[in-house]
């Protein structure tokens, strides 16, 4: 009976613990139920999301300004700022790394992960949609390698 009620366990923390991958083809919606929490990443499109539940994340497109490697790090000042409901945020890295880039509100609390892996050297652009947020002041924070920097953005609806 125990060796049983072992497998089930095992089972259940495998089920919670694994995350799922959609691709959604264009012209495609996708509804989120009341009570229904959706954590996304969306790279390199654009859309809405919509429903009832809770959302965390953001619309998110990485693209790559310029082919060379820049010789320092250096998180850029989001622009347009302020903003509605779209900004984009230049980012400079000197070498090939994990990145995390993070939006959160005035209280600390996060709202949205907008990069989350590893890029190589290069500039990028990352465009992030807050269609889903209030108005107010948020700030993003970049950490790669040993490089870390905040800056403060806002949001005019």
């Amino acid at each position: 009976m125990k060796i049983i009620i072992l497998a089930v366990c095992l089972l259940i923390t495998v089920h919670i613990n694994s995350q799922s991958v959609l691709t959604l083809g264009s012209s495609t919606s996708m509804g989120v139920l009341t009570g229904s929490n959706l954590c996304v990443n969306i790279i390199g499109g654009t859309g809405i999301l919509y429903g009832g539940g809770s959302i965390c994340g953001g619309l998110v497109a990485i693209e790559t300004v310029l082919a060379e490697i820049p010789d320092k790090f250096e998180l850029s000042q989001n622009y347009p700022n302020p903003f509605n409901p779209v900004t984009n945020i230049k980012i400079r890295l000197p070498e090939t790394g994990m990145v995390n880039l993070i939006v959160f509100d005035v209280a600390g609390k996060f709202v949205a992960s907008l990069v989350s892996g590893e890029l190589s050297a290069g500039v990028y652009n990352v465009g992030f949609d807050a269609s889903v947020l209030s108005s107010g002041t948020y700030f993003y924070r970049i950490e790669a390698g040993d490089f870390t920097d905040v800056k403060k953005m806002v949001l005019l609806k």
